[in-house]
């Protein structure tokens, strides 16, 4: 194999990428204005809501740390939890590397920080269908970058907006339901499949079940219920696509 070419800038690939994932603006935006207000709204001043936003850069363990950090959880419960509601990135990272794994690792480390669920989704339908710009081994890189660079830099200011905001607000305003109304709005266009829905309900179940736990350990559990419901229907529907009976391992996953 030989070796990868100078990674020279590609504008039309960097550009493409902005493009694919321009639309997902109209919602990251108010999003980032919300994840900012909720900083604020549990006590963190605005730098540290700052911080924290290009720490994590995801919206939804800021979230998770914002409801964790108002109930005084222990660290190594936020960070478990922040853990477990970010493993979907090990099946993104796997998913790309084919196209991706290739680039030096500066640049695999940069990508990943830059990877959210919507650039996952347009770059890997990109690199699979194989059409146009941004689709050679250079352009690759720089068409993940464009999307990812765009909606790290707008995520960025709406939270600083937000939080520089959210600080003026006065306490009896109470923005306690932006943070449960932002998961249901992430939610309902998450649930794509009949693995997806058997996730979302489990998980919500559960976390009713489990909302007496302390430290709202519960999350962590429901989220674990979840995945782990999720990932049973989906590999069995796919045993049944492949004519398996039902409840018949395979290669000896549950």
């Amino acid at each position: 194999m030989s070796a990868l070419p100078a990674l020279s800038f590609d504008r039309p690939a960097f550009v493409a990428g902005m493009g694919a994932l321009s639309p997902t603006l109209v919602g990251l935006v108010p999003f980032a204005l919300i994840a900012g207000v909720a900083g604020t709204g549990v006590g963190l001043t605005p730098w540290q809501t700052i911080g924290l936003s290009l720490l994590t850069f995801s919206g939804i363990a800021q979230l998770m740390v914002c409801q964790l950090l108002a109930i005084a959880s222990p660290v190594a419960v936020i960070l478990l939890a922040t853990l477990v509601v970010s493993l979907r990135f090990l099946m993104y990272s796997a998913a790309l590397a084919p196209h991706l794994g290739h680039l030096p690792l500066r640049w695999k480390l940069g990508l990943s920080y830059l990877t959210t669920d919507q650039g996952f989704a347009a770059s890997l339908q990109h690199f699979t269908e194989g059409r146009g710009v941004g689709t050679d081994a250079t352009g690759r890189a720089w068409y993940h970058l464009g999307g990812g660079l765009m909606q790290w830099t707008l995520w960025q200011a709406g939270v600083a907006l937000g939080a520089l905001l959210g600080a003026q607000v006065p306490a009896a305003w109470s923005l306690d339901f932006a943070v449960p109304l932002s998961f249901l709005a992430m939610l309902v266009p998450a649930v794509r499949n009949r693995g997806t829905l058997v996730a979302a309900v489990a998980g919500g179940v559960v976390a009713l079940t489990a909302a007496g736990l302390p430290f709202r350990l519960g999350l962590i559990v429901a989220s674990v219920a979840g995945i782990a419901a999720g990932g049973l229907w989906s590999a069995r529907e796919a045993r049944q696509a492949h004519g398996a009976p039902p409840g018949q391992s395979t290669g000896g996953r549950p």
